[in-house]
């Protein structure tokens, strides 16, 4: 996948390089929080690593001080669950349950809690939207 490059208004959104735990771990010991936060992205969207230890990682991170640390950390664990398709769910779930009662993190735990959902369950994903847009008549148009 190579780095892709979108343009909206006033950002520049890219996909970092595909990285390791500790190239994190180094960006945020030397303080150098833009390099750790494209890391933490490069370790979730590649499937290049040990998904046990790219899970303890963001893990931990979702207990980090800085709030963007922590609410990237969660994200990670949804790109994990889409990019393995697989996560230790009774672990995962209830750390991301636990983060959504941080008014920063609630937003995107629910993500990644979603994504959880939608990419470890996608039947019962289906079904249940089938379900819900047949409770929901009007929403059939």
């Amino acid at each position: 996948m190579e780095n892709a490059v979108v343009r909206h208004e006033h950002h520049v959104f890219h996909n970092p390089p595909p990285s390791t735990p500790a190239e994190v771990n180094a960006a945020l010991d030397r303080g150098d929080l833009s390099a750790a936060l494209d890391a933490m992205v490069g370790t979730a969207l590649y499937g290049d690593g040990d998904l046990g230890e790219l899970q303890e990682l963001h893990l931990r991170l979702l207990a980090h001080d800085d709030h963007q640390v922590s609410a990237l950390a969660a994200t990670c664990l949804g790109h994990l669950a889409r990019v393995y398709r697989r996560l230790d769910e009774r672990r995962v779930v209830t750390a991301l349950r636990q983060a959504r009662s941080l008014p920063h993190l609630r937003g995107t735990a629910d993500n990644a809690l979603g994504d959880i959902r939608i990419f470890l369950h996608p039947r019962r994903t289906r079904w249940r939207g089938r379900l819900r847009t047949a409770v929901r008549p009007w929403t059939w148009w």
